[in-house]
């Protein structure tokens, strides 16, 4: 196994508990109403893998992500390697009042798992601030709002397109055959957490546009050349509410 493979396991039981009880002073959401402002986050739904990927949580797109006009943008079900295709549907006003109810309605702790559990974690964002829950993946209340959120990604879909993606890459001393990277730089800001030893470089514009045309065609076991080192890269496209590698 990687050891930084099996640094990121061992860092998860730490990150999820801290992630249970993590809330706002504004507590468990009831009362509170769903933002309404387009970049706002009301519901995030995340399924993280008990053996976490290079680049620990960073690497992962959340699952389901809803906005506050309605947007929710999510990970098709079996997506492949490479590129990330994200879609983009539209919940209406009282679908998203409805899965904002559900979801300041789950249970604020759940009991610890074995490290190599599978777990969801939920992000509720409201007019008091965030609170964030972490459950097993296979608790009946996760598994209601996944599915709720599910539905409402069945519709006429269009594909998401971020202005920015975060590459999070991580060093490697694969001697298998490596990529040349198409950019002069491919490291980034170092991580933390989970994600330690990896580093996260946000790309726009034309350099966007050069690395999604090399990475389309690669898999999570390619590797890719810069700076005199090997590097396997993750790319994690940037949702409305996020900014830069400190929002990962």
């Amino acid at each position: 196994m990687h050891r930084r493979a099996v640094l990121a396991l061992l860092a998860v039981p730490a990150l999820l508990a801290a992630a249970t009880t993590a809330g706002c002073a504004g507590g468990d959401g009831s009362g509170s109403e769903p933002p309404t402002d387009a970049q706002a986050l009301v519901l995030r739904l995340s399924e993280l893998p008990g053996m976490l990927p290079l680049g620990g949580v960073a690497a992962i797109p959340p699952r389901f992500s809803l906005f506050g006009d309605g947007r929710l943008i999510s990970v098709p079900t079996g997506s492949p390697g490479g590129w990330p295709q994200l879609r983009e549907d539209r919940v209406p006003p009282d679908g998203v009042r409805d899965l904002f109810r559900h979801a300041v309605r789950l249970p604020k702790q759940a009991a610890a798992g074995g490290p190599d559990e599978p777990v969801v974690r939920v992000v509720v964002g409201s007019t008091d601030g965030q609170r964030t829950v972490t459950l097993p993946r296979a608790d009946p209340a996760a598994a209601r709002l996944r599915a709720a959120l599910a539905r409402y990604a069945d519709g006429h879909s269009a594909p998401y397109q971020p202005t920015a993606v975060a590459i999070v890459a991580t060093p490697s001393d694969s001697p298998d055959p490596a990529r040349p990277w198409p950019l002069p730089a491919l490291a980034g800001e170092a991580l933390g957490g989970t994600s330690a030893g990896a580093t996260c470089l946000v790309l726009r514009g034309a350099d966007l546009d050069t690395v999604r045309r090399t990475v389309a065609t690669a898999d999570t076991g390619t590797h890719f050349s810069a700076g005199g080192r090997l590097w396997q890269v993750a790319p994690r496209p940037l949702l409305p509410d996020e900014a830069d590698c400190t929002d990962l």
